[in-house]
């Protein structure tokens, strides 16, 4: 998609928010973006003026703009960008006049996007204003109803409409690009449609490259046969993807009126934001609880109301026939002390009966530690050929015991009750250039089912 322009303009008239530019404007400020907007976003603007001295090359120098974009529905807070109007010309003409006063700079709404982060909101933000006009800018955001006084009991703040961004769809050989060449690695995507199997293909072919994870949405079916035939069209069979359903609607989280009525959204979203809480609890180590899958009773869904979609019926043959197509349901279950909704499952597509893969939590468990030995392994190439082999060695075995003591690993039979094996040796073809690694682990398991033997006795 290209570039957003949004462009904030202070006329006599009162307040606009356009995408074009207005001549006509006594003064303006210039968003550039690239995140699109559709027809639910507002921008909030609230001016305080804090009384302090300016000088005739900017005499509005005391007035601090807050712009807020917003959800119209929820209220839900998008971005925010606060700072004060510069006469012309951005954050270069501010470096090229005030070399040497960065603290005047970066009071000003043009600093936004200046040091061009990764997470930055804004590409860049343009003020401009004419001296000649600071009068009548400041009697037109009064009579707009955005000029506040310093400590003012009662916020003023005009409300305009964000217009739509246009957006063209995004071709997949882009979107696999574009994660391909991230600085870092991305470890989960989202996918919240099913109606494109190019951009799936594509998602999933990064996923095999960065050994990531992908959660895929099937859409809003009501009926579980379809959900599974779905599932089955697919025919992907990977232990890094996941697929998702929600046979539900709910009212939005932030609604505040019974107008606000019930509706089917994705689950995905919140599946995300549950596994980052989850992985923000790392241990001592570092070490996330990767071995906790995002599923059952400890993980419910933050959704409000929610109600199953009319006609949905999830009896035991579906929830068996969901279930062997590996798609993880978000269902209403009775517990001790109460019901709530939750994921039902924690599976993977990969197709097996018996391998830990088909787990979530040991999936990832795998990708964890594959990509921790591979990291560490490349950090010590360039050496030495023994140096390299003890120094990794040494390194990877530390990383894998902490992975132990975080309950990642179990101990396996097969490796004689060891929790992992790990061998480098170099490359018999090539043995002054060329280590083989060989890594067998056991990961952490979860308990998908319990069955109950219960008897009566005298």
């Amino acid at each position: 998609m290209t570039a957003t322009t949004l462009i904030l303009g202070i006329s006599q008239f009162g307040l606009s928010l356009t995408k074009d530019p207005q001549p006509s404007a006594l003064a303006s400020v210039t968003m550039l973006t690239q995140y699109a907007f559709d027809d639910n976003v507002v921008a909030k603007i609230n001016v305080i003026d804090d009384k302090s001295v300016t000088n005739p090359d900017d005499p509005l120098n005391n007035l601090i703009f807050n712009i807020t974009f917003a959800d119209k529905v929820d209220g839900g807070v998008i971005s925010t960008l606060s700072g004060r109007l510069y006469v012309e010309g951005g954050v270069d003409a501010l470096q090229e006049k005030y070399p040497s006063n960065f603290g005047y700079i970066v009071q000003k709404l043009d600093f936004h996007g200046a040091l061009d982060g990764e997470h930055d909101f804004f590409d860049a933000v343009e003020t401009r204003y004419s001296t000649a006009q600071a009068t009548a800018i400041r009697n037109a955001l009064n009579e707009a109803g955005a000029l506040n006084t310093i400590g003012a009991y009662r916020k003023k703040e005009a409300v305009l409409a964000v217009p739509a961004s246009n957006v063209a769809d995004v071709e997949p050989s882009k979107v696999r690009r574009s994660l391909l060449d991230m600085a870092q690695r991305p470890r989960y995507l989202i996918c919240a449609e099913i109606d494109n199997l190019p951009m799936i293909e594509a998602l999933a072919e990064v996923v095999d490259k960065l050994n990531c994870h992908l959660a895929i949405d099937i859409g809003e079916i009501a009926d579980w046969e379809m959900a599974v035939a779905v599932a089955e069209s697919l025919n992907i069979q990977d232990y890094r993807i996941q697929l998702f359903w929600n046979p539900n609607r709910s009212r939005p989280t932030g609604a505040t009126t019974l107008l606000a009525r019930k509706k089917w959204r994705p689950c995905v979203g919140d599946y995300l934001g549950k596994l980052l809480l989850r992985n923000a609890n790392t241990n001592a180590s570092g070490i996330p609880p990767i071995n906790r899958p995002v599923a059952g009773f400890y993980f419910p869904l933050s959704f409000r109301d929610l109600e199953k979609l009319p006609g949905v019926d999830l009896d035991e043959e579906a929830q068996n026939a969901l279930a062997e197509a590996h798609i993880n349901v978000v269902l209403n279950e009775q517990f001790e002390g109460g019901s709530r909704w939750i994921f039902g499952d924690a599976l993977t597509l990969h197709d097996s009966k018996t391998s830990a893969l088909k787990l979530s939590n040991a999936a990832e468990i795998v990708t964890y530690t594959d990509n921790l030995v591979v990291g560490i392994a490349k950090k010590h190439l360039l050496k030495g050929m023994q140096s390299y082999i003890e120094d990794a060695t040494r390194e990877i075995e530390r990383a894998l015991d902490s992975c132990v003591g975080a309950n990642l690993l179990t101990a396996s039979p097969e490796l004689g009750g060891k929790y992992y094996q790990l061998l480098l040796t170099p490359r018999k073809d090539a043995p002054f250039e060329k280590v083989d690694i060989k890594f067998i682990r056991r990961p952490e398991g979860c308990a998908r089912q319990a069955y109950l033997e219960t008897t009566v006795t005298k």
